[in-house]
């Protein structure tokens, strides 16, 4: 593990490793950052920031408001058992929450109103039990508002495809993301059916039936614990085939861990499994010339390389955005201020979300922050905003700088690979 210290001058912050072979200056008004060769001083910290004082870029544009993404939590309801699953006491009982799809058209209505870009993502439980339900949103959104430019995707779990869901998703050019935890013996010990079996062998075949149907479709695979990242990487590269899939780890509240020594153990594996992967993406880059997508690392990598762009998502770094581009809707049709603080009300929120930002908008390295709201670390399970008032929300921060300083590593040992890999297709 990396150890580094930080400093700040004004509105200027310098990393630099304990082995002192690099420096990074970063310009924490716009994000824009430069490395230098050798150990810090105070001489060549006073000509950086006049370097970047002399060649001040100008201020990025605000961001406009004609853009928003709406999350859709259709239903409660799924045919697996996952055992990880944040919604698997829900999943196991008949009484579940309805959906009620003229109220969500409602408030779609009213969320998307003065927008000119759209973009809507259906999850669960599981979102195809209701393909009919989401085919009446698309229909209603895309013939009511022909003005609006919308974007669809769901996540599914892959079990539950056929012909009419099929042309349904093709008819409005959804966006599939399959969730499959590498091969069959170990994606079926923690994403079975019902009844205990395997759901493996149909997820597989549906994809490839996606693929064949000309579906735009990918994979996310859930890292349960940080030594299986590898191991499940290259299972989706050599045995599905895939050039782009996700790797996502689970919120630590769904991991069993509960110390902050359990936490910080957890993250800092995390974190050089992550840099692991890197250079093993940069290795294939260099000797084949292909580039796998990786999604975890190309946002990391988009946060440090353009944060104007990939800082403006779901939330604005550093102050919460929460009300601004990222609502979801509950199957019940109410909206929610984001998809992270689903059922808090309006006024908490607010207060809450100004509160939590105190400690991210003194950060010195807020402006390529590869972080995320901070509300679900640890808390994703129970959705609780008070969560990240805990240690365990600064020690979180704490990883994800070691993985800043370890990318600005590989950048200094290979520049050329790591733009190469992040700008070209």
């Amino acid at each position: 593990m990396l150890t580094y210290r930080i400093e700040q001058d004004g509105p200027l912050t310098f990393l630099q490793p304990a082995n002192g072979r690099f420096l990074v200056a970063l310009d924490n008004r716009r994000g824009g950052w430069q490395l230098f060769d050798g150990p810090a001083s105070g001489e060549l910290n006073a000509d950086i920031a006049a370097r970047f004082q002399q060649h001040s870029a100008p201020e990025p544009p605000a961001p406009d408001d004609d853009y928003l993404e709406v999350v859709i939590f259709i239903t409660d309801r799924c045919n697996l058992g996952c055992v990880y699953c944040k919604y698997a006491d829900l999943t196991q009982i008949s009484e579940v929450r309805g959906t009620d799809v003229e109220q969500i058209c409602q408030t779609l209505a009213e969320l998307i109103r003065s927008k000119r870009q759209v973009r809507i993502t259906f999850q669960g439980g599981e979102p195809l039990l209701l393909h009919r339900q989401i085919e009446r949103i698309c229909a209603f959104l895309t013939g009511g508002f022909p003005e609006i430019d919308f974007s669809f995707a769901l996540q599914s779990n892959g079990t539950l495809f056929n012909e009419e869901i099929l042309a349904t998703l093709k008819k409005y050019e959804i966006t599939v993301g399959i969730t499959i935890d590498g091969p069959a013996s170990q994606h079926d010990l923690t994403r079975p059916f019902k009844n205990g079996e395997g759901s493996f062998a149909a997820i597989t075949s549906n994809l490839e039936r996606l693929r064949r149907g000309g579906v735009r479709c990918g994979v996310l695979s859930v890292i349960r614990e940080p030594d299986e990242l590898m191991a499940l990487f290259r299972f989706n590269r050599e045995e599905l085939g895939l050039n782009s899939f996700y790797l996502k780890p689970l919120e630590f509240a769904d991991c069993g861990a509960e110390s902050s020594e359990e936490f910080s153990t957890y993250y800092a594996r995390l974190a050089d499994r992550q840099l692991e992967l890197m250079r093993e993406l940069l290795r294939i880059y260099r000797t084949e010339g292909r580039r796998i997508h990786e999604q975890m690392l190309n946002i990391a990598l988009g946060k440090m390389f353009r944060p104007e762009s990939y800082n403006d998502g779901c939330i604005r770094t550093p102050s919460c955005g929460s009300n601004e581009r990222y609502k979801s809707i509950d199957c019940d049709g109410s909206a929610q201020w984001c998809a992270h603080l689903k059922d808090q009300p309006d006024d908490k929120v607010r207060q809450l979300s100004k509160e939590r930002y105190g400690f991210c908008r003194d950060c010195p390295v807020s402006s390529i922050c590869l972080s995320f709201c901070p509300a679900v670390i640890p808390g994703y399970r129970h959705g609780s905003p008070e969560a990240c008032y805990l240690p365990l929300a600064k020690q979180f921060c704490a990883y994800r700088r070691q993985l800043m300083v370890g990318l600005f590593e590989l950048m200094h040992e290979q520049m050329q690979a790591v733009t190469g890999y992040f700008t070209h297709g």
